[in-house]
This record gives structure tokens, C-alpha cells and sequence, in this order.
């Protein structure tokens, strides 16, 4: 017997056992202070390509993914990059502005660079290189400032410059997708005029998000006197949500509005308040981001050849963000251990790789095997960084303590 569900009902049923799954595995992971990796795990396992599909219920998959799911899964991850941005202030933005630029930049150029270099050495086409190292270049900010927030991190000044740096990494982003899109269609480069008037129009639409964010946002929420129960809990959500979606319409990133979002309540004097609401619904709405990016991980396609090609992006993805973003903090700091936690916290991959890889793929330029190496190579960043970050700030933590106990 099969049974025939509403797909809203199939999106409810698939997303209380991605909650329920990931928040029992994330209690394994707890003691290690890495709880996001058992929420990745959880989404592998039991995703729609391994235990979700194979145990069924009167004849229904388990998990099964469809637009509803998604949806959830894109207001987790706003809802996260939200609660980061209410633990940021505009004027700590400006403290480590340039330190941001520079990081994101270098880390970008390096890593495409070194993407595209080795995609040519395996024999891939012009195009297929393109796309790799397009989709491979670019910070998962969600995924980032998820592990910041695991280890208690947000509040550190390197972690100010790795959250600036995700947000320019979101720009650079947009000018990928648009290189992605005309050479998916077109096989060639776009033009530099095209360029240069897409970085126009997104810095000139993102100074009016900043605005909107610095201006409006706090005096609405301050200035006016809110009588009904929730309404400044429910005004500071819609904020949110609005400058998300006015991100996602001007081609960025709807994670980026989120960020400035909560960067503008974060100078309202309801800021406590607000962070307290929105810490509680992100215990909910978290796991559903990370279950899903945890479920698309396609194991099934993969070939010895997608093995080693996996094996391969992972390290250069690696090496390119890990030196690339870790040499400006040093040279701008002189501390190596406070820009080498900069360079690890600039490892994970997210939204925007799967969206550049995704193009590649309805498009034919790269072949499904390519597209599960790029989503499973964002789980695999994400395990690394989070592991390596934690041991890092238990070191620094350690020698902390010992310097005081010395100086004592």
C-alpha cells in the first residue's frame, strides 16, 4: 500500500525527522563542543540518498525533499547569520573593515586560481574548470558563523574580520554566479563593462541595505511604543526576513541581509531581548539548514574517479583559503595564531557553491558526478574546519591559562 501525501505534509514529516535525528546526534557531538557536525552527520545518513529513502512508511520515503523543505531550510540559515549579526555592531564592522577586505579578497583569488589550475591538470574542459573553481572559491558564511557560535567565538576580534570577510566573499559571489551563468551559456567570459556595472549596482544596493539597517531599522523599533505583546520580537523578524529578501533580489546572498539585520537591532535598546527570542527559535530552525545541506551529499553517484577528484578540490580548497586568508591578518596583525584561527574559520564552503555548481549542472557543463563531489566536499570543509578550529582555540585557551598562572 502506498499512501498519497500533500507535499506540505511530506515537507512537515521529512523535516521532524531531520530535527529530531540531527538534535539527537548533535548530543554526541555536544562534549567535543562541535555539535553542527553531528547535524551534518544526521542529514548524511538519514538524507533522501541513503536511510531516508530506504525505509519507507506505507510505501512513503522516510525523507523526501521538494521546495517546502528547502524553504525551511533557507530561513535556518537566515535565521542563524540573523543571530550573528545581533552579536555585531556596525562600528566593529569599521574597526576591522580593511583587514576583511583584504582576507576575503586574497582568499577568493588565491583559491580560483589554484581550482582552476588543477580542474586543467585532470583534463577538464575550460568551461567545467570555471565552474569548479567559481563554486569552490567562495566562504559558506552560514556554515562559518554556525561553528563560531558552537565554540563561543563571535565576540573575538579575528572572529569580527571572518564575518566582514564572509560578507565580501558574498559579493564576489554575485560576480561568480554572473561568470558562472555566461560561461554555462555562452562559454565565454563575461565582459569587463558587465563586470564592472554588476559590482556597481550590488555595492550601490548594499549602501542602501546599510542605510535602511543603520537609519530605519533601530528608529522604528526604538522611537515607536509597542503595547502588544511580541511586537517587537515579531517587527525585528520581518526586518529580518525583508533584507534578506531584498538581498536575494539584487543577487546576493538572502544570508547577507540577515547579517545587516541584525548588525542594525544589535544598536536598538532591545537588543537583549531580541537575541533572547531569536536564540530559541534558532535551536529549532538551525538543524533543519544544516540536516538538509547534510542530506543533498549524493553518495551514490560517486565513482573512483569523483574520489579522487574529491580528495583533490578538498585540499586545494583548503590550502587556498588557509593561506590565502591567513597571510593578510598576519601581515596586518603580526599574530600567527590569531590569523591562522582566521584562515581556518574561512575553510567551509556553502550556499553559494552548491548555487554555482547547480548552474553548471542543469546546464551540461559539468556532469553529476562533479555536482556531489562539490556538495559533499562542503560537508567535508565544514568537519574539517570545525574539528581544527576547536583544537586551535583549546591550544590558545590552554597557553592563556598558563601565562596567567606564570604571571601569578
Amino acid at each position: 500500500m502506498v499512501a498519497v501525501l500533500d507535499p506540505a505534509l511530506r515537507a512537515i514529516l521529512s523535516l521532524c525527522v531531520l530535527i529530531v535525528i540531527a538534535k539527537l546526534a548533535a548530543e554526541v557531538f555536544t562534549p567535543l563542543k562541535i555539535p553542527v557536525l553531528g547535524e551534518l552527520l544526521a542529514g548524511i545518513v538519514f538524507g533522501p540518498y541513503a536511510l531516508g529513502t530506504a525505509i519507507t512508511i506505507y510505501g512513503v520515503p522516510l525523507v523526501e525533499f521538494n521546495e517546502i523543505v528547502f524553504a525551511f531550510a533557507e530561513m535556518g540559515g537566515i535565521v542563524l547569520l540573523f543571530l550573528a549579526g545581533l552579536e555585531t555592531s556596525f562600528a566593529e564592522l569599521r574597526e576591522v573593515l580593511w583587514a576583511s577586505i583584504l582576507t576575503s579578497c586574497i582568499g577568493v583569488v588565491s583559491t580560483f586560481i589554484l581550482v582552476y589550475s588543477l580542474s586543467i591538470f585532470f583534463g577538464l574542459s575550460f568551461q567545467s574548470a570555471i565552474i569548479l573553481a567559481a563554486s569552490i572559491s567562495i566562504t559558506g558564511a552560514a556554515v562559518t558563523i554556525r561553528i563560531l557560535e558552537d565554540l563561543h567565538l563571535t565576540s573575538r576580534r579575528e572572529s569580527q574580520i571572518v564575518i566582514n570577510a564572509t560578507m565580501v566573499d558574498s559579493i564576489f559571489g554575485v560576480i561568480l554566479i554572473a561568470l558562472a551563468r555566461s560561461v554555462a551559456l555562452n562559454s565565454t567570459f563575461p565582459s569587463i563593462s558587465n563586470i564592472v556595472e554588476t559590482i556597481f549596482k550590488v555595492i550601490l544596493l548594499l549602501m542602501v541595505m546599510l542605510a535602511v539597517g543603520v537609519y530605519v531599522i533601530p528608529y522604528v523599533i526604538d522611537q515607536s511604543e509597542w503595547k502588544v505583546s511580541g511586537s517587537i520580537e515579531s517587527l525585528s523578524v520581518a526586518s529580518c526576513f525583508f533584507l534578506a529578501a531584498l538581498s536575494q533580489a539584487i543577487g546576493l546572498s538572502s544570508f547577507v541581509g540577515a547579517l545587516i539585520a541584525g548588525m542594525a537591532i544589535a544598536r536598538t535598546k532591545s537588543i537583549k531581548r531580541v537575541r533572547e527570542f531569536i536564540s530559541t527559535i534558532a535551536l529549532i530552525f538551525s538543524p533543519m539548514f544544516f540536516g538538509v545541506m547534510g542530506a543533498a551529499a549524493n553518495l551514490t553517484s560517486f565513482s573512483p574517479m569523483s574520489t579522487g577528484l574529491l580528495i583533490a578540490f578538498t585540499l586545494v580548497a583548503v590550502v587556498g583559503k588557509l593561506v590565502g586568508c591567513t597571510l593578510p591578518v598576519f601581515l596586518l596583525s603580526r599574530g600567527s595564531r590569531k590569523a591562522l584561527d582566521v584562515g581556518i574559520s574561512m575553510i567551509p564552503r556553502g550556499e553559494i557553491s552548491i548555487i554555482i555548481a547547480s548552474i553548471g549542472l542543469t546546464s551540461g557543463v559539468i556532469t553529476p558526478d562533479l555536482y556531489s563531489t562539490i556538495v559533499l566536499m562542503t560537508v567535508i570543509l565544514a568537519f574539517i574546519s570545525s574539528i581544527t578550529l576547536h583544537k586551535s582555540y583549546s591550544s590558545t585557551s590552554e597557553q592563556t591559562q598558563s601565562i596567567r598562572e606564570m604571571q601569578k
